[in-house]
């Protein structure tokens, strides 16, 4: 991985050293602009009326500017002559370009060929402006060159011509410098871009994400501005504007996917700030302006693509200007917030300043150099590629220290995974105790009810009980008090043969009366169903009389005053006089 990387970065380095010796000696022995040349206004003539028809008058052109309404093209004829013993190649830059057919006559074939470019020619050339021809060795070869004037006709204003001639070599050695130059920084950015995802994969950390977005936005504007989707792609849209001056814009595809790739870079580099930098929390109200501005740039770029690659109305002269200041804003901002996080001792931000710097510098300074000059010269050629390859390598430091803080947070977040299972294992133990526990409970509550249940059958046998012996007691003294009126009755007739007789049965009935016995077990089986009344009752009134205490269970017992009377033989007059005074004595 790194030896391919060195590699990689030694080519590059080679190629820019090749490209330093030929960027600025452009002399006019590497190029010329053609200033004699004549012109015809096209009516649908065929190329053999162009040549052989002398009716056909070509004028010579004086630097004039037409608006191009009356017709759809426009011939060109020029001479040049070679002085030089052998043959010259080099290329044509016709303006306008849009659908230019050069006519030459190849001595050797001894015919006329043609040869097409332009904006709207597919001829698989990064520059597809360029016409390829050939000037004889050591005479003046004669051209034709038919030029496609109908895109401008709906232009107010004027336009002239212009042809441009290139050398070969010259031409070659630059396409081969942009080349090797494109590939070099594009292998670069694919080798960490492959990299960086693989690790992204592991980690799946936001920042790693955002990097891969810069450097995929990256490759796409290295690609488009380079004019390498000419060759990629085989699509040929564009939108153009001429200016007063008469020079002509256009807006074509790889100028929109340029701008999608910028777009890209400044989303991941924002993105990236505000999450290494957190930048939510340290410095809420400038990640709110930052956000601010990355989403005015976004709308204005994408509105600016669909309206000038729509044919809808040509903006970007307008938003050219306002875009690279708001990159300039980004940027600086960036640059801000992250001096800032350092000095408040943020150990991050050190980082970032260190990955930072040089793509953010290259960044700024081709955003100036846009806002000033408003176009793609040769003094930005590099700035584009070294701003990518700084951010692709020095981002490496950033990342680097970012896995280190990964691997800590890891670290930290194991030991806490280790003390929550150890909470969670005392948790589990303790759900368990107190599973066992509410067992216990539950046993235990089974059990009080079962001895509830117990209490309860044996309290109601109590009761029961109870009853019957209070029964039994009422039913044997009222039978025993009638037995005693009869015997009464039969002592006052006066048998004396059974007067002895008499007088035993009344004493045994006298004897069966003492219901104190009675009265000890009834009390026992009413304080097994009412276990604290007695003890109560003494309490609140300890001058009560055994007689008050028996007549207060048996009211407590909801028995009748005649049922009363008859256990305790005496009258029910008795009874509710009893009554009375208990109760006056119950409510002092």
């Amino acid at each position: 991985m790194n030896k391919k990387i060195c590699l990689l970065l030694l080519l590059l380095f080679k190629t820019c050293l090749l490209f330093a010796q030929n960027l600025y000696p452009l002399t006019n022995k590497d190029f010329n602009y053609l200033e004699n040349f004549e012109v015809l206004p096209d009516k649908n003539y065929t190329f053999e009326q162009i040549l052989n028809d002398t009716s056909l008058v070509f004028k010579k052109y004086d630097d004039s500017k037409y608006n191009f309404q009356a017709t759809n093209y426009y011939w060109l004829r020029f001479s040049v002559k070679n002085t030089s013993v052998d043959t010259e190649k080099a290329y044509l830059l016709p303006s306008p370009n849009f659908h230019n057919v050069l006519y030459s006559y190849n001595a050797t074939k001894r015919q006329w060929t043609t040869a097409a470019a332009g904006l709207e020619i597919d001829n698989g050339q990064r520059r597809n402006q360029l016409i390829p021809c050939r000037f004889g060795a050591n005479k003046t070869d004669t051209f034709f060159l038919k030029i496609k004037v109908s895109p401008l006709a709906q232009q107010p204003h004027k336009v002239g011509f212009s042809i441009k001639v290139e050398k070969e070599s010259y031409a070659l050695e630059r396409e081969q410098f942009m080349l090797v130059l494109w590939v070099a920084t594009l292998l670069t950015m694919t080798t960490f871009f492959l990299y960086n995802l693989y690790i992204y994969f592991i980690f799946k950390d936001l920042t790693y994400l955002y990097y891969l977005l810069i450097v995929f936005g990256g490759m796409l504007y290295i690609t488009a501005q380079n004019f390498y989707f000419n060759v990629l792609l085989p699509l040929r849209l564009f939108s153009i504007d001429v200016k007063d001056n008469g020079n002509i814009y256009w807006f074509d595809i790889n100028q929109a996917i340029s701008y999608i790739g910028v777009v890209l870079v400044m989303i991941g580099f924002v993105q990236f700030a505000r999450i290494y930098l957190q930048l939510s929390w340290h410095f809420p109200f400038w990640d709110k302006v930052l956000r601010g501005l990355l989403a005015i740039f976004c709308v204005v770029a994408l509105v600016n693509i669909v309206l000038t690659l729509g044919g809808i109305y040509y903006t970007n002269n307008f938003v050219a200007l306002p875009n690279n200041l708001l990159i300039i804003g980004m940027v600086v901002l960036l640059f801000g917030l992250g001096f800032a996080s350092w000095r408040r001792g943020y150990t991050p931000a050190r980082y970032f300043l260190l990955a930072n710097s040089a793509p953010l510098l290259a960044i700024l300074c081709l955003a100036t150099y846009f806002a000033v000059y408003k176009f793609y010269g040769n003094g930005a050629v590099l700035l584009p590629n070294l701003g990518m390859l700084a951010q692709t390598l020095t981002f490496a430091v950033a990342l680097v220290a970012r896995v280190n803080v990964l691997k800590e947070e890891l670290q930290q977040k194991e030991m806490e995974a280790q003390l929550l299972r150890g909470a969670n294992e005392q948790i589990v133990s303790r759900n368990q105790f107190i599973e066992l526990e509410n067992e216990y409970i539950m046993a235990e509550i089974l059990l009080e009810k079962n001895q509830k249940e117990e209490l309860q059958a044996k309290l109601e046998a109590n009761q029961r009980e109870l009853a019957s012996n209070t029964l039994y007691l009422y039913q044997k003294n009222e039978l025993l008090s009638s037995l005693q009126k009869q015997i009464e009755n039969l002592s006052q007739k006066n048998l004396p043969q059974h007067k002895e007789e008499l007088k035993e049965i009344k004493a045994s009935i006298k004897n069966s009366l003492q219901f104190e016995t009675d009265w000890d077990k009834f009390k026992l089986h009413f304080e097994q169903v009412h276990p604290d009344f007695f003890k109560d009752l003494l309490e609140k009134h300890p001058n009560l009389t055994n007689n008050e205490i028996r007549l207060c269970a048996y009211f407590h017992l909801n028995l009748s005053p005649k049922e009363i009377a008859t256990m305790l033989n005496i009258n029910p007059e008795s009874v509710h006089r009893a009554k009375t005074r208990l109760n006056k004595k119950l409510n002092n």
